[in-house]
């Protein structure tokens, strides 16, 4: 059973896993906390929808009463326009709100992250991913969980030509993902979204890193939480 006096919040509810994170929330908990950019008229009642200006979190009082943050903020550098934006959104975004929590009372974490994340990496996708992990890992978080899916798979409400060649590639190309190479399968945003909640809501303290194995493990597990 989840702990109803506990206030769960989830950053990106708009996007795929956003939404899958505030949906399955809603299930456990009778109040769950979304931010989003622009106002989003809920059907539920249980869900309180808060806008914020990522660009200045000091002047937002997001966080009373919140026990568990989920960040599910992420863009393309397409989307961004620029290598510097893509770096606004999925580094300083996430880790601006991350302090702002972690000074505000928030003991547990969760972030989306991605398959083959390295802070050293020369690539600007996995490099930005890798350091913000490791940026994360530095904060005094009770509980930090970093996941890291491979292609998110489900229904978006904009589709990108290249994510649509990638699902069909890897619908055939997960056939042949064994051993070390199993953490690349593709994966639905659904399940990603309830493994980050069974994890945060049964993980040990400290920093746990979910790949394919476990985020499925950990998903199947989900419906033991009701």
């Amino acid at each position: 059973m989840t702990d109803n006096k506990k206030i769960p919040c989830v950053a990106g509810a708009t996007g795929l896993v956003g939404f899958c994170l505030v949906d399955n929330l809603i299930k456990l908990y009778p109040k769950v906390i979304s931010l989003t950019r622009k106002k989003v008229d809920y059907t539920s009642k249980k869900i309180h929808n808060i806008v914020i200006n990522y660009d200045d979190l000091k002047n937002e009082n997001i966080f009373q009463n919140v026990n568990h943050l989920y960040i599910a903020l992420g863009t393309t550098r397409k989307k961004a326009g620029s290598a510097k934006n893509f770096i606004k959104v999925d580094y300083h975004y996430c880790l601006d709100l991350a302090k702002n929590a972690l000074k505000n009372g928030v003991e547990k974490i969760s972030i989306i992250s991605s398959v083959g994340s390295n802070p050293n990496s020369s690539l600007l996708y996995p490099r930005t991913k890798g350091l913000i992990e490791r940026e994360l890992s530095k904060l005094n978080f009770n509980h930090l969980s970093i996941i890291r899916p491979g292609l998110i798979l489900g229904e978006r409400n904009e589709r990108r030509i290249t994510e649509k060649i990638a699902i069909y590639i890897f619908t055939i190309i997960d056939c042949f993902l064994f051993g070390n190479l199993k953490k690349y399968k593709s994966i639905l945003a659904n399940d990603i979204s309830k493994a980050m909640i069974y994890q945060l809501i049964k993980g040990e303290n400290g920093t746990h890193v979910l790949e394919y194995d476990q985020l499925i493990l950990n998903s199947n597990n989900f419906s033991n939480l009701k």
